[in-house]
């Protein structure tokens, strides 16, 4: 009988024990999150893309209202400052004209006297051109014109454009458009009628050449010279000195030293002798 007790006994304490151990593990069960409510929950804990969108676009709304704000009070500032320059600017430029009127009178003024001195300087510069003008000889020249012989001396070769002419140190005949006066080396050769010297040459045949402008397209051609008392633009009265007689070119060596006189007319020969007393 006590056997038996002893048995139920101990049976009923391994029951409750394996009831309360089954007990236990229901409840852990019951009491336990599911998977499913453990990953809603994480899920509800991390923000849904949507949600980090709006939450960047509020952030980036949030900065942009920042920065128009920050936007408006430099607009501000620099409308109070540009105002101000434009103020500022307004007052130099009011200055400005202001001194600017006053310059202008004194600019005026300056100007005045500059085209005052400038009229002045012109007037002084015409004078000084009219005092030329009048100072520069007028050369007049024609066929009724009487000159001087230019050197004392035989005609050693006559001038000549119609027929041939001999030239003894070239051994031939051709056209002479000048007259070769016999002349000493160191002779002095004057200028035959007034004139101003054209040109001084140095030419092969005639040596240092001398033209002289007489006016009215004249010209006088003075060669075979040396020791010139001219030069040119210079203005030669009739009788004055021009240079002297020079040893004679390689072309006149036989001829011996002479004075080579030619003139002309608009360019054209014409026969001194026709001039010459």
């Amino acid at each position: 009988m006590t056997k038996n007790r002893i048995i139920r006994y101990a049976a009923n304490t391994a029951l409750l024990a394996v009831l309360a151990a089954a007990g236990i593990g229901v409840y852990q069960l019951g009491t336990a999150p599911s998977e499913e409510k453990i990953i809603q929950e994480e899920t509800k804990l991390q923000p849904t893309e949507q949600e980090t969108e709006d939450e960047a676009m509020v952030d980036a709304g949030t900065t942009e209202v920042e920065a128009d704000l920050k936007n408006a009070e430099e607009g501000n500032l620099l409308g109070s400052d540009a105002t101000e320059d434009t103020e500022d600017s307004s007052d130099r430029e009011g200055n400005n004209f202001a001194e600017t009127e006053s310059g202008e009178s004194t600019s005026g003024t300056e100007a005045e006297e500059i085209t005052v001195d400038m009229e002045g300087a012109d007037a002084e510069q015409t004078a000084d051109v009219s005092a030329e003008a009048l100072s520069l000889p007028e050369l007049s020249f024609s066929e009724d014109t009487l000159m001087q012989w230019p050197v004392n001396g035989n005609i050693l070769l006559d001038y000549n454009m119609d027929q041939t002419t001999y030239f003894p140190t070239l051994d031939q005949y051709k056209l002479s458009p000048a007259i070769a006066v016999q002349a000493v080396e160191g002779a002095p050769v004057t200028a035959s009628v007034r004139g101003t010297v054209y040109s001084v040459e140095e030419d092969p045949q005639t040596g240092t050449t001398v033209t002289m402008e007489l006016g009215d397209g004249y010209q006088a051609i003075y060669g075979q010279l040396k020791d010139l008392a001219v030069s040119e633009g210079e203005t030669v009265e009739q009788g004055e000195t021009i240079g002297y007689i020079a040893a004679p070119t390689k072309y006149y060596s036989k001829e011996g030293s002479n004075l080579y006189f030619a003139m002309k007319q608009n360019g054209e020969p014409v026969d001194p002798i026709m001039y010459l007393p």
